[in-house]
């Protein structure tokens, strides 16, 4: 399951395309339980993957860890046409709260927008000036969502208790690791300073194939007790363990002469901590990397200058230290090099000592997960798509041939990076024919749901990891909306499109495509033997499709997974290679399936 980003319009995305199915499959089981539960109708109990990327992690982290936020969800499937009331009684207005605390001038302010009729301009404001109080950096603002949303505090990890619907999926929390080299003529700006005028910058030494963004993820068997990561942090080749980091800090003085630079190297090392350690990952951080959306910042001179005047940062920075404390020291040591007066040697030193690195959102390489997921070796992939109102594919456009030839808005200005043989024109054009759902009468933001499939073919890609000529199913669930991702925005639209989007769902005039063509993709049914008795998984426990003793791909640098239509893993601890397999197949039959067949015969 790939649950694409786009902020707060992702998240209700998210919200409403859960409950709706919900909604749905619960109709298919006449007279079962009241009200209807994820973990009762096995929604989601195919999947053997999440892969979510910013707005969708914000939803995945909330639906996983917080069962305060999945009786939401299960309660909006059991009456939609309360769904807005509840969702803004239960999520909305305790995330407003906050400006209870903000200054008298704070709130005379956003009450004069709000006269003005700039409702969502008054909750920015209002919100902007609780996060200025508490700390304008990107971690604290996803901390004050999530607590305030959904009851997570930041000492819950990936290892923590989760829901019982997410217990033994893989959580893959795509998010995108800044790599520039002097040959792009870029650099990351850790600090910038004027009086004296002061800069502190990293950069990847030349290397061939590296990119200035490269993504990553950080993954977690939830419920699983202290297991490593299943899936590697990033594609082998894609930034080497020997490459070297290049940090310098330079204090400029009113005389030529008197400059003064500071350089420190290290290793980009192996990210064992963020294997090894997975479990102890900090939930918020996570999130808080995965949805950095202004966290390109770093990359300029300029908006770097601005942050550290105003005391803030939207990249989040990572450590090479122990995997619950990566975040917090890295962070720790920017701020003081930021705060401090001077860029010396023992700053730089200690950058570099820590290899303290910024990731942002995963949203500038791939903002549909549907990458991280294929990266994991997934050969069938259901994805929730948020569009505008126009409806047009641009989170899918960059993962397929000629995405720059094609103008397509959202799609962020950096290197192509395809994962697809096929052309982003043919994809559009296909996705263009996919039927629709008929909107819910009166719907004041829901511009149309498309539902459909795509049969790619996956290319050689060494950013990814990818290889050439394996079959990939897309199941697409494409929400357009005439709502932004959250700026200028009333945040209660939000509540509106979400139950907009459950009652088309649950609409009667669209049950024949959505018990038809959408539910199968998530409730297979069950297989009959030959004496006419259910074989099929109960509820939540997919089909154990693959086999643990199946000899995995000894290529160095590649995804191994692909090959045999199942998730496993290859993950390096010294010289001896250890195998973990995600728990199942992501095909929807055994090794006898056309699909797996396919997914077998593959090259390589």
């Amino acid at each position: 399951l790939a649950l694409c980003g786009g902020g707060f319009r992702a998240s209700s995305v998210g919200a409403g395309l859960t409950s709706g199915l919900l909604a749905a499959a619960h109709a298919r089981r006449p007279g079962a339980e009241a009200p209807p539960t994820l973990r009762g109708t096995g929604l989601y109990g195919r999947f053997d993957a999440v892969a979510s990327v910013s707005g969708g992690s914000w939803f995945a982290v909330e639906l996983i860890y917080s069962e305060r936020f999945l009786r939401l969800i299960e309660d909006m499937a059991a009456s939609p046409a309360e769904a807005a009331a509840a969702y803004r009684t239960r999520w909305t207005e305790p995330l407003l709260s906050v400006a209870d605390q903000d200054s008298a001038l704070v709130k005379d302010v956003a009450l004069m927008l709000k006269l003005l009729g700039r409702a969502g301009l008054a909750q920015d404001v209002l919100l902007f000036g609780y996060w200025w109080r508490k700390g304008l950096t990107w971690n604290d603002f996803c901390k004050t969502l999530f607590e305030h949303t959904a009851g997570i505090d930041p000492s819950i990890t990936l290892g923590s208790p989760v829901s019982p619907w997410a217990e033994g999926k893989a959580w893959l929390v795509a998010h995108t690791r800044v790599t520039p080299s002097p040959k792009t003529g870029l650099s990351v700006h850790i600090a910038e300073a004027r009086r004296p005028t002061r800069s502190t910058t990293q950069a990847v030494a030349d290397l061939p194939g590296l990119s200035v963004l490269t993504p990553a993820a950080y993954s977690y068997v939830l419920g699983s007790a202290k297991a490593p990561a299943p899936v590697p942090y990033l594609s082998a080749g894609t930034l080497p363990p020997d490459a070297r980091l290049d940090y310098q800090g330079v204090v400029k003085s009113w005389c030529p002469c008197g400059d003064a630079r500071h350089k420190a190297h290290a290793r980009v090392g192996d990210f064992s901590n963020l294997v090894d350690g997975a479990a102890d990952l900090p939930v918020v951080s996570c999130a808080a990397a995965s949805s950095a959306v202004l966290g390109g910042v770093v990359l300029k001179n300029l908006p770097t200058l601005a942050m550290d005047a105003l005391g803030g940062d939207f990249a989040v920075w990572q450590g090479a230290g122990p995997a619950g404390e990566s975040f917090s020291h890295a962070s720790a040591l920017v701020n003081e090099v930021s705060r401090g007066t001077c860029a010396n040697q023992a700053a730089v030193d200690k950058l570099a000592e820590e290899v303290v690195q910024p990731v942002i959102d995963g949203g500038y390489v791939d903002n549909s997960g549907i990458g991280c997921a294929v990266r994991a070796g997934a050969v069938e992939v259901v994805a929730y798509l948020d569009n505008d109102a126009s409806n047009t594919q641009a989170n899918l456009a960059p993962l397929f041939q000629g995405a720059s030839q094609v103008k397509v808005k959202g799609v962020w200005e950096f290197e192509d990076s395809p994962i697809f043989e096929q052309s982003a024109e043919w994809m559009m054009a296909e996705c263009a024919r996919f039927p629709k759902l008929k909107i819910c009468a009166g719907a004041k933001f829901l511009s149309s749901i498309s539902v459909g499939t795509l049969d790619v073919t996956t290319t050689e890609s060494s950013l990814w990891g990818t290889r050439r000529g394996t079959p990939v199913t897309l199941h697409l669930v494409s929400v357009a909306s005439t709502v932004t991702i959250g700026y200028l925005e009333n945040l209660r639209d939000y509540d509106v499109l979400i139950q907009e989007t459950i009652e088309t769902m649950a609409a009667p005039e669209n049950a024949d495509l959505v018990q038809n063509t959408v539910m199968p993709w998530f409730l297979q049914p069950a297989d009959k033997d030959a004496e006419g008795e259910s074989t099929g998984s109960p509820p939540n426990t997919p089909s154990d499709c693959g086999s643990a003793d199946s000899p995995p791909s000894a290529a160095s640098g590649t995804t191994p997974w692909a090959a045999t239509g199942g998730l496993r893993a290859v993950i390096r601890e010294g010289p001896r290679p250890q195998h973990v397999q995600l728990a199942r197949s992501m095909t929807p039959a055994c090794s006898d399936s056309p699909r797996r067949r396919a997914a077998d015969s593959a090259p390589g």
